[in-house]
């Protein structure tokens, strides 16, 4: 039997699963480690929708809502 993971669960049968699809999906790529482009280390992370931030050099980025283009 395949493991499920808990993004697809939350829902049940709800919304359908095309969406339940693309809500893990979005989901799973948000929790991805990504490397800051100014000092190359892997604490960039989002902050708020658009907002992207290293912990370590405090370098930030306007970029798009659940993905980053500049890395």
């Amino acid at each position: 039997m395949a493991r499920k993971t808990k993004t697809t669960t939350e829902f049940g049968a709800k919304y359908g699963s095309s969406v339940r699809k693309k809500y893990t999906k979005v989901t799973t790529s948000l929790r991805q480690k990504r490397n800051c482009p100014e000092c190359n280390s892997i604490k960039f992370k989002r902050v708020a929708i658009g907002i992207w931030a290293c912990d370590k050099c405090e370098f930030k980025v306007a970029d798009s809502a659940y993905e980053t283009t500049t890395v």
